[in-house]
């Protein structure tokens, strides 16, 4: 049941779309499982290469090994030949397997990546040096007893070491066992690639016709809708013709090269001419400053004439048969069957006056209709940069600069003891730069948040909020901040006043060159709003450097002196702004600075 109603109402909103949109999706479906079936087929042929290359390797390895056991082979039956007969021609060949031994044990270690094969491999090769040590002893036993005339006991010296080839050839049969495991896993993990390509490819196709079965049968309707539709014309242009007929205003129709196709009896009696007269005639014949349609939108009179396409008329003047001119609105529209226009002449001589005394009103409502759009503009490109920079701040940089970070740190630790004293204060320097990266971010994302975020207004008693504010920032002990006692208490937006004082407080703080240092708040009651002062004694400003402070990322001091990311004073600027007040700066070089912002109540 669940599964038929949504298929009703997928049907719904199928047939509810336009048809150049249904078109396009019917279109887009085809193209749409060829790019798909180009990505599948990439995918399938660079997961097939991969695991061609893991069985390659495998091979490799198990060709390896087999080498190992055969060199351990010849080196035992070399030995054997010479502990038999004494002859040194078997030494040449136990020479070469124990020159290779060592190689193709580093060969075989190199292209090892699987832990249990590595500890096999371990084990091989720690019972590959034994074997090789028991063979060396036998061989330098038999030269010594050759040496003192002593007949070696080849029974005993053939059996030494048995145990350790057999438990070499049973590691290496465990070994090769493993690999050929992993073989076999390798090919069923291709035969589930070829399933899944040959899946994709079968179920694209199949989507594929459906697509082409869909276009044929929407092209068959549309060619029904279109038959319709011209019988709809056929009977819109006899009503027309009906309308034209019994108007009072004067209906002229232009036909694709823009000659007058038709002429109403009131038109007839507005210009004086008979319909016989003008058909086939350019329109400015009958109004002034009419031309050919194409020259007439290159002017700003066709500019105007064009926004009657949206039932805006004009007014201009209109040519008698006798040669006398009368005030005219005129409006132009396009026909539906796109096959000439429309023009609507109304006589409005006696609506002049009116429309004089109008004039005035109406351009300064346009003149303020276009302030207020270009406003909303400004608006608008503001909300997207914002939106663009709080994308780009919490995207694509805050997670490469915590990379950046924990691969210092990881960098720093790995590496602590060979690390010079230099290079570990580089380290820091750039994990201090990467905070500093961080904060400018968030400074960022605060900024771009002011006066965007809905804030609830509620009772703020003022000098509570300024002691919960300083006892945040913990100035030190020695520092004295003054509130005066006649903080108000009113309803507000209490988390933008709070931003406002805490960037404030803390940038008098933060730059002042004492730890005595001394700030006072204090307010005034004007009426509308309060104004609110922050002044401290510190080092003051030049007053070229004030309106530069408000600016975003500005600081006066290098970063390196001071750490800063020069975005408190622009986010108070920004939110005392956005409710309506004002911030300035009052400030000279030695004498401290005073910042006064409105606040409204």
């Amino acid at each position: 049941m669940p599964q038929l109603n949504l298929l009703r109402k997928t049907t719904t909103i199928w047939h509810s779309l336009p048809i150049r949109y249904r078109g396009a999706i019917i279109i887009a479906l085809p193209f749409s499982c060829l790019i798909f079936t180009l990505f599948a087929s990439v995918w399938s042929k660079e997961n097939s290469m991969a695991i061609y290359q893991r069985i390659d390797h495998t091979k490799t390895v198990m060709l390896d090994s087999n080498r190992l056991l055969g060199i351990l082979l010849d080196a035992e039956t070399s030995s054997r030949g010479y502990t038999i007969s004494q002859n040194e021609s078997f030494l040449e060949t136990y020479k070469q397997a124990n020159q290779q031994l060592p190689r193709i044990l580093n060969h075989l270690e190199q292209n090892l990546s699987n832990e249990s094969q590595i500890k096999r491999f371990k084990i091989i090769e720690n019972l590959a040096t034994q074997r090789i040590s028991i063979l060396e002893q036998r061989i330098e036993n038999i030269d010594r007893k050759k040496q003192n005339s002593i007949p070696p006991s080849a029974d005993i010296l053939l059996y030494q070491g048995k145990d350790v080839m057999n438990n070499i050839r049973r590691e290496i049969s465990a070994f090769q066992e493993e690999e050929l495991r992993q073989l076999d896993i390798y090919r069923q993990e291709l035969d589930d690639i070829s399933y899944k390509n040959n899946l994709v490819l079968w179920i694209t196709l199949a989507i594929s016709i459906a697509s082409y079965i869909g276009a044929i049968y929407l092209f068959s309707k549309l060619d029904w809708q279109i038959a319709g539709q011209q019988l709809q014309i056929r009977g819109k242009k006899s009503l027309l013709k009906g309308i034209m007929e019994n108007v009072v205003d004067g209906i002229i129709t232009l036909d694709k090269q823009d000659n007058i196709d038709s002429f109403n009896q009131a038109a007839v009696t507005m210009f004086g001419y008979q319909s016989e007269e003008v058909i086939g005639k350019k329109i400015n014949l009958l109004i002034s400053g009419i031309a050919q349609i194409d020259q007439i939108q290159q002017s700003k009179l066709t500019k105007t004439i064009s926004a009657t396409h949206q039932n805006l008329p004009i007014q201009m003047k209109g040519n008698r048969k006798i040669g006398a001119d009368f005030p005219a609105e005129i409006s132009i529209s396009n026909l539906e069957d796109a096959q000439g226009k429309m023009v609507i002449v109304r006589d409005i001589t006696e609506q002049m006056q009116v429309k004089e005394k109008l004039e005035a009103n109406i351009k300064e409502l346009s003149r303020l209709s276009l302030l207020l759009a270009n406003t909303n503009q400004a608006l608008t490109e503001r909300n997207q940069e914002l939106d663009s920079f709080a994308y780009i701040a919490s995207h694509d940089l805050k997670a490469p600069l915590r990379g950046i970070r924990n691969l210092s740190q990881w960098l720093e630790e790995d590496i602590k003891d060979d690390l010079a004293p230099e290079n570990q204060q580089q380290l820091e320097l750039l994990r201090k730069r990467v905070y500093r990266m961080e904060a400018l971010i968030d400074g960022l994302l605060e900024y771009s948040r002011v006066g965007r975020i809905q804030t609830e207004h509620e009772k703020v008693d003022v000098k509570e909020l300024l002691s919960e504010i300083i006892d945040s920032l913990n100035p030190p002990a020695t520092f004295n901040i003054e509130i005066s006692p006649r903080m108000p208490v009113f309803t507000t937006k209490k988390l933008l006043l709070s931003q406002v004082f805490a960037n404030l407080i803390s940038n008098a703080m933060k730059h002042h060159p004492r730890n005595n240092g001394n700030i006072s708040i204090s307010v005034e009651d004007t009426g509308d709003f309060y104004q609110f002062s922050v002044a401290d004694d510190g080092y003051g400003i030049e007053p070229q450097h004030q309106d530069r402070i408000f600016g975003i990322f500005q600081t006066l001091e290098s970063r390196d002196k001071k750490e800063n990311t020069g975005v408190g004073l622009s986010i108070v600027k920004k939110i005392v702004e956005s409710e309506g007040g004002k911030i300035i700066l009052d400030s000279e070089l030695g004498k401290g600075a005073t910042f006064y912002f409105t606040w409204f109540k």
